[in-house]
């Protein structure tokens, strides 16, 4: 989902190479401010119901999460379910327990605390999101860090196998990589002699990478060694790291959606990063049609298939730094403990 434009102008630095010479060149790019960002999915699998809210900053920042909306979820034969707000998660909002029923309809309307009332444009779940299973293998390449400093690392590459599904024609697919790691706290001494507890880290594993599938433009019943990931095997891989792949099943306009926003993403370097223009989706403004609301709802049919690695599962060691207090050291340790 990570993606939202601000008011005032920002720069883009693009640094070309020539003659030897780094020369910056500024590109002014106007963007706007304090529009509703509202998306998210209906599902068959329960915990991937989530709807994400959050109002685009004035700023080259990511957005301002929205808390205390009042979401419900319609099916077409009437039913109404409301959405809770995580409360550690402030902006995200969950049907707990929930599984979306392929063939139905559905809709969103979000009323924010300002009493705005935002409504998504009815979708059907596709019937099937076919089969998938999952195959990952270790590779070394160039790797340029923020600094833009060129080296050899690491990395390991997740690929999907589908069968697509036979019930759609066309069918429209998308790909993403969910991945969860544990992270164990050092013991540094404190006040009350306390260890945080473990915890376990969620994220997109490579929040760059939207793959698509248009079954317009491609007849294929099946698709062999996806890549659907590549992440830099680093020190999170030192305890256990799990990997979901999730393929959907999606509206054409959903995929309309998603094809403009990898367009975007390829040209910012992220869909996590703020856009240079807007990206409208199929929800609106209930009283006032003319605003821009960013973001899209969507009905998904959706399969996942996962695996877990330990540092042993790896064909090469991890050679850093342990993380273990050492009284005649208070500063020197890596930033990860």
């Amino acid at each position: 989902i990570r993606r939202l434009v601000s008011k005032s102008a920002f720069r883009l630095t693009w640094v070309f190479l020539f003659a030897s010479c780094l020369s910056p060149i500024e590109v002014p790019t106007d963007n706007l401010g304090n529009r509703v960002v509202i998306s998210g999915q209906v599902s068959p699998i329960p915990d991937q119901n989530i709807v994400q809210l959050g109002i685009t900053s004035e700023t080259d920042r990511l957005p301002i999460r929205l808390s205390e909306a009042v979401i419900y979820l319609y099916d077409d034969i009437g039913n109404a379910f409301l959405y809770y707000e995580v409360p550690s998660c402030p902006g995200t909002y969950i049907l707990p327990d929930f599984s979306g029923i392929a063939g139905a309809i559905y809709r969103i309307t979000v009323v924010t605390p300002q009493g705005k009332t935002y409504e998504s444009v009815p979708e059907k779940m596709p019937e099937s999101a076919g089969s998938l299973t999952n195959g990952y293998d270790f590779v070394t390449e160039e790797y340029a860090d923020f600094e833009g400093i060129i080296s050899q690392q690491p990395f390991i590459k997740l690929y999907a196998n589908t069968t697509l599904p036979s019930s759609e024609v066309p069918v429209y697919m998308k790909w993403n990589v969910e991945e969860v790691f544990l992270l164990s706290p050092t013991d540094f001494p404190d006040p009350f002699g306390n260890v945080p507890p473990p915890c376990f880290i969620i994220q997109n594993a490579d929040p760059q990478r939207v793959t698509l599938f248009n079954g317009e433009e491609n007849q294929a019943s099946s698709i062999n060694n996806l890549l659907v990931a590549s992440r830099i095997v680093d020190w999170t891989f030192l305890e256990k790291h799990y990997f979901t792949v999730y393929q959907t099943s999606l509206t054409k306009e959903a995929y309309e959606y998603w094809r403009k926003v990898n367009i975007v993403a390829n040209q910012v370097g992220s869909i996590f990063d703020t856009p240079p223009a807007e990206i409208t989706g199929n929800i609106g403004n209930v009283n006032d049609p003319s605003e821009k609301v960013l973001g899209y709802f969507q009905a998904s049919n959706e399969v996942f298939a996962r695996m877990y690695l330990f540092e042993a599962d790896l064909p090469f060691p991890l050679t850093m730094m342990d993380c273990v207090f050492d009284e005649r050291n208070f500063q020197d340790y890596p930033s990860r403990c």
